[in-house]
């Protein structure tokens, strides 16, 4: 991990023109220490970061987001960042930063009703929640995000966590050619499994349903019902890079595996040790192996 951090430059690299706070040693459900390796680019020195809040709205609800661009003028290749289920846009705040200070711009977004372990600020309720309706809000993000200040409209990545990256991946098949580049953090394809061992049918499903702590409503569950998250990705043509922990307990390493040889152009790289969650020095290791791709 030393060699990692080394390789961006981290040593005493903050430096935003606005608060924020500091990155915990993860921002999931669990993790251990990671013990994975990845080649490094040349060392760079870390730049300084604006934060600002911009939002938007996505199917009559307003939208929190914070955008982290490099300080200066020009225009920066931009990453879309989509939280986890009950996550919100400080989800991996570490990887935000590092991608920030290293000539990305960020922009991270609550989705409407899909906080909940953690404070949330745009509008919507849990109970009206799905993975469709994130997809609603994230096409929405990745159409406002185009017109924003110091952000190159022809260089986008999304990136997504969880139940974002399932999200993540169903938009890219929808934006063929708009989004090049995705990547996928330990990505909950496992989900419509999970909704099929609990439900028959749609008639099955209640008006509410507890899941990991939290209440979601029928909808839910009803969206994922009749969906294979395999048949979307076949669709998707553009670079897959999928980082994965081998001590998963929520969402085993096999979704990855088969998903890596469904997309047409994928990577998958399994971080030793690391849960459904990734740790500080685990977020270095990946920022340092999407930076090439992201900046090129």
């Amino acid at each position: 991990m030393a060699v990692a951090s080394a390789a961006l430059g981290l040593g005493g690299c903050s430096a935003t023109k606005t608060p924020s706070a500091s990155a915990p040693a993860s921002d999931d459900v669990s993790h251990v220490p990671t013990t994975s390796s990845v080649s490094t680019p040349p060392a760079t020195t870390p730049g300084s970061v604006v934060v600002e809040e911009h939002g938007f709205t996505s199917a009559g609800n307003r939208i929190f987001g914070k955008l982290r661009r490099p300080a200066g003028d020009g225009e920066h290749p931009v990453v879309i960042f989509s939280h986890g289920f009950g996550g919100n846009h400080e989800q991996k705040l570490h990887l935000q930063e590092l991608l920030a200070q290293h000539g990305v711009a960020v922009y991270s977004f609550d989705f409407a009703g899909g906080s909940g372990y953690g404070l949330g600020r745009s509008e919507g309720n849990m109970t009206d929640m799905s993975v469709l309706t994130e997809v609603q809000n994230l096409q929405d993000a990745l159409t406002f995000v185009k017109s924003l200040e110091g952000v190159d409209p022809t260089r986008i990545t999304l990136i997504g966590a969880s139940q974002g990256g399932t999200v993540t991946t169903l938009v890219a098949e929808q934006n063929p050619v708009g989004v090049e580049h995705i990547v996928l953090f330990y990505p909950a394809f496992s989900l419509f499994d999970d909704a099929r061992q609990r439900f028959a049918t749609a008639s099955d499903i209640p008006e509410t349903v507890d899941f990991m702590g939290l209440t979601v409503g029928r909808r839910y569950y009803a969206d994922m019902l009749d969906m294979d998250i395999y048949d979307h990705m076949a669709g998707y043509h553009g670079t897959v890079t999928i980082f994965h922990g081998t001590d998963d307990n929520l969402v085993p390493l096999s979704y990855s595996q088969r998903a890596v040889n469904t997309f047409s152009h994928a990577t998958l790289t399994p971080l030793d040790g690391e849960g459904h969650g990734f740790s500080t020095a685990a977020q270095e290791t990946v920022a340092t192996a999407i930076l090439p791709t992201i900046t090129s």
